[in-house]
């Protein structure tokens, strides 16, 4: 659902998908404890840092960035995660622009998350639609 994109014609649908989604994995990280989500946090960790990044939409990637922190503080254990919530606020990723040119290039220096952005871009941003 983080990915959750459907082009109709010139435009697409799908920005109030994947809003929600990011909505659920920023619950998920108020709701339940650290023992219980470890193996379903190193899953969903690198998309919402390619939402955070790469989403179209303002509100995308706010949200997604908002899930990280989040679980980030709650459910700690996130390799360089202080370091990409001080690069990935709220601010920054206000533009697409400096999302994609300055955050991202931040994010993807770190090995952990190297190849979910290298993939983001090949399976879905090279192409025009």
């Amino acid at each position: 659902a983080l990915h959750y994109d459907v082009r109709r014609g010139p435009h697409s649908v799908g920005s109030h998908v994947r809003d929600a989604a990011a909505y659920v994995c920023w619950a998920f990280g108020r709701a339940y404890s650290h023992s219980v989500m470890k193996g379903i946090l190193e899953d969903f960790t690198p998309h919402l840092l390619t939402i955070a990044c790469y989403d179209r939409e303002v509100n995308c990637r706010r949200a997604a960035a908002a899930a990280f922190q989040e679980n980030v503080g709650r459910q700690g254990s996130f390799p360089h995660g202080i370091d990409i919530v001080n690069a990935a606020d709220y601010f920054s990723l206000a533009t697409r622009s400096n999302s994609y040119q300055h955050v991202a290039v931040y994010v993807a220096q770190f090995k952990e998350y190297l190849s979910s952005f290298v993939e983001e871009l090949l399976q879905n941003k090279i192409c025009h639609w």
